[in-house]
C-alpha cells in the first residue's frame, strides 16, 4: 500500500489576490494531503483589545495560504477539497468595522473583542462560552483571467464564509486554469449564518485538506457535500438573487443526478430543501441550498 503523502505550507506563503500568474509554493498530486498554516483574516494585526479595525491596508487583508498546484488539474475539471482537520489558535478576535456589516449605519464606531479559545469553547465573556465549530471562510482557485481579491466570493470560490465548509465536508470547486492554484484562509473558530457584523471569531489555524482532481464532475460554481447533505451555493447583488441561483443549481443537480423532471425537482426542493444564508456582508451576499440525502432510498 502506498503511504499517503502529507505536505505542509507555511503561513509565510500567502496571496491576497487570486491570479493564474501567482507562482505556486507547492506542487502535489491528486490524492495528496496538505496542512496549511493560515493567518487570520486581519493578517494578524488585531492582537489586543486596543487594536481597532481602522486604517487597514485593504490590499493586505484576508490572506490565503498558497497557492498550491495540483498535477493533472485542467480547466473544466472539478477540484474536490476534502476538509480533514482544523486546529485553531488559543486566541481570536471579533470586530465591528466602521461602514461594514449588515447594520453598518447603526454602528459607526470601531470595536474589538479579543476572544480566547479554551477547552473547545470561544470565551466571549465571563458568562458566554460558545462551542467552536471551525471552518475556513476562504477557499479559492485561480480565475481564468485577471487578478481578483480574495475578499469577494465568485464562481472560483473566494470568501464564501459558509460554515458548512467544516471538517467532514467536501467542497467542489470548478477549475479554470491548469493546476487549479488553490489557496485557503480566513478561518473562523465559530460563526453564525450571515456573519452579520462582518466578522466572526477570526483566528489563526492549521487546515488539513486532501485534494482529488475529478475529471467527470462538471460544475459552474462551488458545491458542498457531507455524509448527510448535498448543497449548492451562489452569490448575487442581493440575497434574493443568490437564492434563486442556488435553487436553480439544485434543480439542475436533481435532474442530472436523480433523473427527475424539472417540475419534480422544483417541487421536491419546496418539500425538502432548506435555503440558508451563508453571509450577508461581503458585497455579494451568499446563500446555500441544503438537500438531505436521507430522502433517497437509493
Amino acid at each position: 500500500m502506498t503511504k499517503e503523502k502529507i505536505h505542509h505550507v507555511s503561513m509565510k506563503d500567502v496571496v491576497f489576490k487570486a491570479d493564474k500568474k501567482n507562482p505556486p509554493v507547492l506542487t502535489i498530486d491528486s490524492g495528496d494531503v496538505v496542512v496549511f498554516e493560515c493567518r487570520d483574516a486581519f493578517n494578524q494585526v488585531i492582537k489586543r483589545h486596543e487594536d481597532l479595525p481602522i486604517n487597514f491596508d485593504m490590499e493586505r487583508i484576508n490572506p490565503a495560504t498558497g497557492p498550491v498546484y495540483i498535477n493533472g488539474a485542467k480547466p473544466s475539471d472539478t477540484l474536490e477539497v476534502h476538509i480533514l482537520k482544523i486546529d485553531v489558535a488559543e486566541q481570536g478576535s471579533c470586530c465591528i468595522i466602521p461602514n461594514f456589516g449588515y447594520l453598518a449605519p447603526e454602528y459607526p464606531e470601531p470595536w474589538t473583542r479579543i476572544i480566547p479559545v479554551k477547552d473547545g469553547h470561544a470565551i466571549f465573556d465571563e458568562n458566554i462560552r460558545i462551542p467552536i465549530d471551525p471552518f475556513p471562510g476562504t477557499l479559492i482557485v485561480a480565475p481564468a483571467e485577471g487578478s481578483h481579491g480574495t475578499l469577494i466570493p465568485k464562481e472560483y470560490g473566494g470568501n464564501m464564509d459558509s460554515k458548512a465548509c467544516k471538517v467532514g465536508t467536501t467542497v467542489y470547486l470548478p477549475i479554470f486554469v491548469e493546476g487549479a492554484l488553490f489557496g485557503v484562509g480566513d478561518v473562523h473558530a465559530v460563526q453564525g449564518d450571515g456573519e452579520v457584523c462582518g466578522t466572526a471569531v477570526e483566528i489563526d489555524a492549521e487546515v488539513t485538506i486532501r485534494f482529488v482532481v475529478n475529471k467527470k464532475k462538471k460544475i459552474v460554481r462551488p458545491q458542498y457535500e457531507t455524509a448527510d447533505y448535498f448543497m449548492t451555493t451562489a452569490w448575487g447583488e442581493t440575497t434574493d438573487d443568490a437564492a434563486r441561483i442556488a435553487l436553480k443549481d439544485m434543480v439542475d443537480w436533481l435532474v442530472a443526478e436523480k433523473n427527475l423532471t424539472k417540475e419534480e425537482a422544483y417541487a421536491l426542493c419546496s418539500c425538502s430543501v432548506d435555503m440558508r444564508i451563508s453571509q450577508l456582508v461581503d458585497v455579494t451576499p451568499g446563500v446555500r441550498a441544503v438537500l438531505p440525502k436521507r430522502i433517497f432510498i437509493k
